[in-house]
């Protein structure tokens, strides 16, 4: 089930927040007052639609400074080499299809409402391989100055999967599949109700506190792996799948 979506904490806020959005009390605070604290940050009602991804963010900023979770080179490098290779497998696959289709297309045989459907598809795909041609031939033209962002979005992407990685080692519990990646979902939760504990963050507003713990507790809301799979998926990213053993 993995794909070219990895999880990634600095994408978490925004699924939180559009849970948070559905939930929002009927008669919420005014802006100002104060509905939350996270380390040394007031959070205010004019960012309820975004509190567990504040609070979330901040704590697992802490965790990796605090456990010195960055990424090495040789792992931004084969995240960088994996993505650029799926990039190109992409790509001859979806030239493939557009020979499949374009010879498909010559039958005359073919009846109306497929003909319309392998079009509108040949299209699609032709609209695609133009705009991947045309963004390569902006980043070749542009190599100097996409480099330094190249690495800041891998750095982004390892350091994610290290949080998660160690999060998990940490406090174990189930992992879920999400369009974005895997997600140590029980560890995100034992870890907030231990950094509550300790008095990390604290909601003051108790009619947000609901809203706050549930994507970490509705086991309705996810989509589980199986034990060893989870494991599997949270140990070794995607990027890493095919890598030889060292």
């Amino acid at each position: 089930m993995h794909s070219l979506k990895p999880v990634l904490i600095f994408l978490l806020p925004v699924l939180l927040s559009a849970v948070a959005q559905a939930q929002t009390p009927a008669t919420p605070a005014t802006d100002t007052a104060v509905i939350a604290t996270v380390l040394d940050r007031k959070i205010t009602a004019s960012d309820r639609d975004r509190l567990s991804g504040i609070i979330l963010g901040a704590l697992l900023e802490k965790f990796a400074t605090d456990n010195s979770i960055e990424p090495a080179p040789e792992e931004l490098d084969a995240f960088t080499r994996k993505t650029e290779e799926k990039r190109q497998q992409h790509e001859v696959e979806m030239q493939a299809d557009r020979q499949k289709l374009q010879q498909e297309l010559k039958d005359p045989s073919l009846a109306d409402a497929e003909r319309q459907l392998k079009q509108k598809r040949l299209q699609s795909i032709e609209r695609i391989l133009e705009s991947s041609l045309k963004m390569e031939t902006q980043s070749k033209a542009m190599e100097e100055q996409m480099r330094p962002m190249q690495r800041q979005m891998a750095h982004q992407f390892v350091r994610a999967w290290k949080i998660n990685k160690a999060l998990y080692k940490k406090y174990g519990g189930r992992i879920i599949f999400q369009q974005a990646g895997v997600e140590p979902v029980d560890a995100y939760r034992d870890f907030l109700r231990e950094q509550e504990k300790l008095g990390a963050f604290r909601i003051l507003d108790r009619q947000y506190e609901a809203g706050f713990w549930r994507y970490f507790t509705n086991d309705a809301m996810h989509t589980f792996y199986p034990g060893d799979e989870g494991e599997k998926f949270i140990n070794i990213p995607w990027w890493l799948m095919d890598e030889p053993v060292q």
